[in-house]
């Protein structure tokens, strides 16, 4: 199997059906995280005080110094993100716990800098970190963490919290931001001495700093409040990833336009120099969201400070196109993300210093 997030094919004979085939309860509950959402929710009952629970899940490996607050800006991602296609969609008692697992080689002060800024992002999104378990082990090379983000749904109306199911063929679909953000600063950092050999050290140091856009609450909320039919938070497997899980999982086809979707330049500089697709590169940080419209939403967005773009709409039908110009291609589901690719790669620097 290739490294990185399973394909789907994989995923939904290997863990979903195993699941659900040994115990009943699995095949009552399981309705929540998969393709597409990896985030679920628990309803409770009518009178019950509580409407449902949420829980988002996600993992980062890597020696990069934000590898921690990353798994958990992704775990916060898809909670908000789901929570956004819910009824109840107001969180109370939300936290987070994260596990850590790290070679016997790391330094005790490179350990401590990153729960630290893993910290710093808990206090920005006010997201506490209720546990944090680390354990060193001879089996891994670099950090692997994953990280849970639990939450209490609260009431409205008094309904239970449910997953709104929407017709959203033919509606616009808005990026937040740029495609790659997170693949990019990892690259950045990992690799700033060989990259600093081409490339300007400005340019080289504002790509290591694409770390700062990796929290999507601005846009999140933004874009709830202006309207918003469904959010998805991209992350492995880039934009064509995240594109294609969004139709997979809404059951709809689309239409994307290359040329709108957003891409910063030091992006692409790095991935020209590690021969890597930049499409398919890890892209936390960005939001898609589907609306009836994307242009007065791009604005609403703008408004808040968050740069955004129209980069396609939602058909009937399931065909996934993808147009450049005047030729057009059908989309295919990810098979991994372009940051194994990099990982793969031999470089002089020791991550893990």
């Amino acid at each position: 199997m290739n490294c990185g997030k399973l394909t789907d094919s994989i995923y939904d004979r290997s863990v979903v059906k195993v699941v659900k085939a040994n115990s009943t309860e699995n095949r009552k509950f399981y309705d929540g995280a998969g393709l597409g959402a990896d985030c679920a929710v628990l309803t409770g009952s009518a009178d019950a005080k509580c409407a449902g629970i949420a829980s988002g899940q996600a993992l980062a490996s890597g020696g990069d110094k934000m590898v921690i607050a990353r798994a958990y800006l992704a775990a916060v991602s898809q909670l908000i993100a789901r929570s956004a296609n819910a009824e109840a969609v107001q969180l109370h008692y939300v936290y987070a716990n994260i596990t850590v697992m790290v070679p016997a080689k790391l330094r005790e002060i490179k350990m401590r800098g990153m729960i630290g800024e893993a910290s710093v992002q808990a206090e920005e999104t006010g997201i506490p970190i209720m546990g944090c378990h680390v354990q060193v082990s001879q089996s891994v090379t670099e950090p692997i963490v994953t990280c849970v983000v639990n939450a209490g749904l609260e009431k409205k109306g008094g309904m239970p919290a449910v997953s709104v199911r929407r017709s959203l063929a033919d509606e616009d679909i808005v990026m937040t931001k740029w495609l790659g953000l997170e693949g990019t600063a990892v690259i950045a950092q990992g690799s700033s001495e060989r990259l600093c050999g081409r490339y300007p050290a400005d340019l080289v140091g504002e790509a290591a700093d694409f770390y700062r856009y990796l929290s999507v609450v601005t846009e999140a909320a933004t874009a709830v409040k202006s309207g918003a039919d469904y959010l998805y938070a991209v992350r492995e497997g880039g934009v064509f990833g995240g594109l294609w899980e969004l139709a997979a999982a809404n059951g709809v086809g689309l239409v994307a336009d290359l040329k709108c979707i957003p891409v910063r330049q030091e992006t692409i500089e790095l991935c020209e120099y590690f021969d890597l697709n930049p499409y398919e590169l890890l892209a936390g940080g960005s939001l898609l969201i589907v609306t009836s419209n994307g242009g007065a939403m791009v604005r609403r967005l703008a408004e808040a400070g968050v740069p955004a773009a129209v980069i396609g709409r939602t058909t009937q039908g399931n065909d996934r196109i993808v147009r450049h110009g005047e030729e057009s291609r059908f989309l295919e589901p990810a098979c991994g993300d372009q940051i194994q690719k990099y990982y793969a790669q031999p470089r002089a620097e020791e991550r893990c210093r």
